[in-house]
């Protein structure tokens, strides 16, 4: 059973009187007392007995917690001294890193995790607001581009899913470009997003070769009971790292890329390398030659088309006509 908001605020205020060794054994009134003072809540004592009960269980629906009422003090303490609820010590320094880690978090925003995700999020933001109130008015100091929520992004948590128990999804494919539906079942390795787009990486049965199917094109997908293929591991982690988007061009494999870009375009390739195995070489005349080692990919060749005469595709031979013929 999940622990509401609410309830854990009154759990660490129990905490709190419980270890108060200046004024142990708590009373029931207290407690409730000091709910309303620190909280503005106000507690029956049902509400607080459930509260002491759900902290005696064990994790993940409670904390362990030794709490048992003292009669002879007719007041509550717990059995072991050196007990704390969730007994993390934190310095300064931590704490101001976890504010700007959270301040940070709360600029970028959600729309990159699902939803399951969102709410374990949403869960410690509103723990680590309860501990330092103050960042409710901080200041900020960022603002990030928050793309809308895509189509298809609510089957995120099945692909996740589906990826990590390694489980056959079948699901309906669209085609933009044929403008049909298609049955497809594939046996997925990998969700990449690129762009602020979602993709699934997988073995396509009906294509009998790793294909890539946009999130958005995505109808009606569930999870099948039937064996699973799996693919190379090096095919999986050529994917993660070879890549400069998605979509890999048929037949092509990790080469040698070489493109010449003018001043202007360097500057850009300077300041956002588009891979890890990009290297310049500045020309006396300003110009540059940048080489990259990776699979040449559509929105490879789709960037290198965007910056216009700026840059000039030089190797391979079959890339520089590849790129020609999409302009």
């Amino acid at each position: 059973m999940p622990i509401n908001k609410s309830a854990y605020r009154r759990y660490k205020v129990i905490d709190m009187l419980v270890r108060n060794k200046m004024k142990p054994y708590p009373t029931m009134n207290e407690i409730i007392e000091a709910c309303l003072e620190k909280l503005s809540i106000d507690s029956s004592p049902n509400t607080i007995q459930k509260d002491i009960a759900q902290m005696r269980e064990s994790p993940p629906n409670g904390f362990d917690a030794p709490i048992y009422y003292d009669h002879r003090m007719k007041g509550y303490a717990y059995s072991d001294p050196n007990y704390k609820l969730n007994d993390i010590s934190l310095n300064d320094s931590d704490i101001d890193a976890i504010k700007e880690f959270i301040d940070l978090i709360q600029n970028i925003g959600s729309s990159r995790i699902s939803e399951k995700f969102n709410n374990a999020m949403e869960k410690i933001l509103s723990t680590v607001l309860e501990e330092f109130p103050e960042g409710d008015t901080k200041q900020h100091f960022l603002q990030t581009m928050t793309p809308p929520k895509s189509r298809g992004f609510e089957h995120f948590d099945l692909f996740y899913k589906a990826c990590r128990t390694k489980t056959p999804v079948s699901f309906v494919h669209y085609s933009y470009k044929k403008r049909k539906f298609s049955a497809v079942i594939i046996h997925p390795f990998l969700i990449k997003e690129f762009e602020n787009k979602w993709y699934i990486l997988g073995y396509s049965e009906s294509h009998k070769e790793i294909r890539t199917f946009g999130l958005d094109r995505i109808f009606d997908p569930f999870l099948l009971r039937k064996s699973f293929i799996s693919v190379n591991r090096k095919i999986v982690e050529s994917a993660i790292s070879d890549y400069y988007g998605v979509f890999p061009i048929p037949n092509q494999k990790k080469q040698k890329v070489k493109i010449l870009v003018s001043a202007l375009g360097t500057n850009y390739f300077e300041a956002y390398p588009i891979h890890e195995s990009q290297k310049i070489q500045k020309e006396p005349n300003g110009f540059s030659y940048i080489t990259f080692n990776l699979v040449p990919t559509l929105e490879l060749t789709r960037l290198f088309l965007s910056h216009g005469r700026h840059v000039e595709v030089k190797e391979p031979e079959w890339l520089i006509d590849f790129t020609e013929k999409l302009k």
